[in-house]
């Protein structure tokens, strides 16, 4: 009798394996370890041909389909890339060289670890922290060309407005160190009988609820507008860099009526 259970449980083993192929496995309940990430706690820029180069090693990779990075400053406001793929460089390592050039800002970096499998499953799985210096010094960005204007009109340069109607502000911010070098853009703005001044941050994002047009091109805008406000308003625009450098000041009056 033992001598027949035995072989029955042997039948069903043979039996109940059957047609199960590896390409069934779901890879997605493996664990697919980070053994060693290898890339720089700093870097700075020495020529054209500066890159950032960067690798990491699994413990297993048989079921992953691409491996790739995402690199962006720690404060979220610049990308040197959304998507680089990774080369396998051995059974279990990829590897990734970036491009890096003299107008990418001097702060501090991630770089985030991404890998999918073959079943599609996508997920982040390591990530390392670098600084960055450009060489470049440090150069006070330049603001230049204030505009007042409506919404229905072409930018131009107000010295009135009414109450009651939206307007446009904007000034056009350049910086030698690269347009990523900016931290922030604002306005100072001063109303009648008030010695203080309300500052107004401008946007550069492409939103047109905020009032710009285009992101990236270095004309930041504020939409605006004055209800029962009378008499004159003082803007004063500055620019700041991300080491706290200043730019010049342009102060722009207008009258509201």
């Amino acid at each position: 009798m033992q001598k027949l259970l035995i072989i029955f449980f042997f039948a069903l083993l043979f039996f109940g394996c059957d047609g199960v192929e590896d390409g069934l496995i779901d890879p997605s309940l493996g664990e697919f370890n980070v053994t060693n990430i290898e890339a720089p706690n700093t870097l700075s820029y020495s020529g054209a041909n500066t890159k950032l180069v960067t690798s990491i090693t699994f413990s297993d990779s048989k079921y992953l389909l691409s491996v790739w990075v995402k690199i962006g400053s720690q404060d979220g406001t610049f990308d040197i890339t959304y998507h680089q793929d990774m080369t396998k460089a051995g059974d279990n390592e990829y590897t990734a060289s970036i491009p890096m050039d003299s107008l990418m800002p001097s702060i501090n970096y991630t770089i985030d670890y991404f890998y999918q499998t073959e079943s599609q499953d996508e997920k982040k799985i390591a990530s390392h922290d670098f600084a960055y210096d450009n060489m470049q010094g440090n150069v006070a960005p330049i603001i230049s060309n204030p505009l007042f204007y409506y919404t229905d009109e072409s930018p131009i340069l107000r010295d009135t407005l009414v109450n009651d109607k939206e307007f446009i502000l904007s000034i056009l911010v350049s910086d030698e160190n690269g347009i990523g070098d900016i931290d922030s853009v604002y306005t100072d703005f001063y109303s009648p009988n008030n010695p203080s001044a309300m500052r107004v941050i401008l946007f550069d994002d492409g939103n047109t609820l905020h009032g710009d047009l285009v992101a990236g091109d270095g004309i930041y805008s504020l939409k605006n507008i004055f209800h029962d406000a009378v008499g004159e308003r003082k803007f004063e625009f500055w620019a700041r860099d991300r080491r706290g450098e200043l730019s010049n000041m342009i102060t722009h009056n207008v009258v509201v009526k």
